[in-house]
């Protein structure tokens, strides 16, 4: 089966044979730095700071795709908004026409509104295209704590993230992973369950825009990627958005 894509909405005209296309750079960087136990296909993270990265998450052998970005003026509006709404929640599911449309009415106005609401549209563009959805399911929330403190796999397909303001979602490379002590499963008290004793936790950027495979993807094969939110409080707020597949 040929999976095909249109991903760029700006770059792209036509759909693009996902078999053919190109990689970008895989991290790999600490998986080679330890000797763990032998383990079924080592799956791969793929950052790059072209847009069109996100396709790579069709790969066999990758279970995250990174969209790395700078955000400009996007990211002062998303401090003001720690401070002017510190308890905003919004969850809902939509086109991007209509999520556009609510966000614009219930987000309060400061300067560059307008771009915040933009690049939160576009995101849910790209993800609606990518898997071809006429409806996205939105959450952009202000977090004063960690909504999932212990390592876990999402029992979902896939998941796109991305933190507005404070600290980035943390990740594990699959070779860092005891899965069989994730989170409650690991019968521990603290939130590193699941860590290898000589693993390596690692976090996304402000900015970034990762595409998290989880458990119920095809091929995934009940790994799916291993991660949690980071530690939050009222005085270091996080500014977060995740779409899912409705």
């Amino acid at each position: 089966m040929v999976l095909k894509v249109n991903l760029s909405l700006q770059k792209m005209s036509e759909s693009i044979d996902l078999k053919n296309i190109r990689f970008n750079f895989i991290d790999t960087e600490q998986t080679d730095q330890v000797s763990f136990e032998l383990k079924p296909q080592l799956l791969g993270v793929v950052k790059s700071y072209d847009q069109d990265v996100l396709a790579d998450i069709y790969q066999d052998n990758i279970s995250m795709a990174v969209w790395q970005r700078q955000l400009g003026a996007v990211s002062q509006y998303a401090e003001s908004l720690l401070v002017s709404a510190p308890n905003f929640v919004f969850k809902s599911h939509g086109s991007s026409e209509q999520l556009n449309t609510t966000l614009t009415k219930l987000l309060p106005d400061a300067q560059h509104k307008g771009l915040f609401v933009e690049d939160v549209t576009l995101l849910v563009d790209m993800f609606a295209c990518l898997f071809d959805l006429k409806e996205v399911g939105l959450r952009l929330n202000v977090l004063s704590s960690a909504m999932c403190p212990r390592f876990h796999v999402d029992k979902i397909p896939c998941r796109l993230v991305s933190t507005y303001a404070g600290i980035g979602s943390e990740w594990l490379h699959e070779a860092h992973v005891i899965r069989d002590r994730l989170g409650l499963g690991g019968h521990v008290a603290d939130h590193n369950s699941g860590l290898h004793e000589k693993g390596r936790i690692n976090r996304l950027n402000v900015g970034d825009v990762a595409l998290m495979k989880g458990d119920e993807w095809p091929t995934s094969l009940g790994r799916g990627v291993v991660h949690r939110s980071p530690s939050a409080s009222d005085t270091k707020k996080r500014l977060f958005l995740s779409l899912d597949m409705i």
